[in-house]
């Protein structure tokens, strides 16, 4: 004998989020209903076998398979089953972006098949945040819902990320994020969208600051004693060399001007000095991308 299921209160009414409650309780979407008989006579304390397949239709209306689980579910004395279909954290955003749909199935019957008549609130409260947001976050492993941007693969479920990003999540460590488009405080560009700079320093000069040459350096060539000094015209008479002691005779030698007190134009550059990038002080973290 085949029987039916009276599906109460439009089940697909029931939220779909991680709840923001104890961990004690249960994500998911609640399924109630009175499972009858084809006389309608409700199936009182028995255990019924129910399918339950999430989906949405694609651009070209072909049925997408989000979740699908099988169950066995028993009714209470007054045939009343109840159940918390939980198509997991990282199916969540397929229907949130999507018009999607619940299936049930009790063998080859199908029992119902209707549009989730969700609270937009309720799927947008998944994590507070949109499919694409980036955050910071201090764990290790990502929580659900959520990858690490490590630019591992992205599971094949998370088509609406994988629509931005492409098959991996982007490569975040050791970057910092940067708003695209162009500042509207210097003019300069930022990175285009899903793109990245390479690091640099702003083109800039040095004043000499408190760099200079000494003056020291303020003589005159005045007579010594030398085995001989060449003549300069009007400057110099001539030397003769003492062959007793192989000292100079000076005679008349005259004296060059003093040179004065003067600098010297430096030439090279300065050392080396700092690390091999330019970076404030920062801290470490994981970021993480919505599913």
């Amino acid at each position: 004998m085949k029987s039916k299921l009276l599906l109460i209160l439009c089940v697909f009414c029931a939220t779909i989020s991680n709840y923001a409650q104890s961990s004690a309780s249960q994500s998911g979407i609640a399924v109630q209903g009175i499972a009858r008989d084809a006389n309608n006579t409700a199936l009182t304390s028995q255990t019924i076998n129910l399918t339950f397949t999430f989906y949405y239709l694609d651009a070209s209306s072909i049925e997408q398979n989000i979740y699908k689980v099988s169950k066995n579910l028993t009714t209470d004395a007054f045939g009343v089953f109840s159940d918390v279909i939980d198509p997991t954290a990282v199916n969540n955003s397929l229907v949130a972006n999507n018009t999607a749909y619940l299936r049930i199935e009790k063998g080859t019957e199908v029992i119902s098949d209707e549009k989730l008549r969700h609270v937009p609130y309720a799927i947008s409260a998944n994590n507070g945040v949109p499919t694409g947001s980036i955050m910071p976050f201090i764990g290790t492993s990502a929580p659900e819902g959520w990858v690490l941007c490590n630019g591992a693969a992205l599971p094949s479920t998370a088509k609406a990320l994988i629509a931005m990003v492409g098959n991996n999540a982007p490569n975040l460590q050791g970057m910092f994020l940067r708003g695209t488009g162009t500042s509207p405080v210097n003019s300069q560009p930022g990175p285009a969208l899903k793109g990245t700079q390479q690091d640099s320093l702003e083109k800039h000069s040095h004043d000499k600051g408190t760099l200079a040459t000494d003056t020291a350096g303020n003589h005159n060539h005045k007579n010594g004693v030398y085995n001989q000094l060449l003549s300069m015209t009007g400057k110099f008479t001539a030397i003769q060399t003492d062959n007793n002691n192989d000292q100079p005779d000076l005679g008349t030698a005259g004296t060059i001007q003093d040179a004065g007190s003067h600098t010297h134009t430096i030439s090279g550059s300065t050392g080396d000095f700092g690390d091999l990038e330019t970076r404030p002080v920062n801290y470490g973290v994981n970021y993480i991308i919505k599913l």
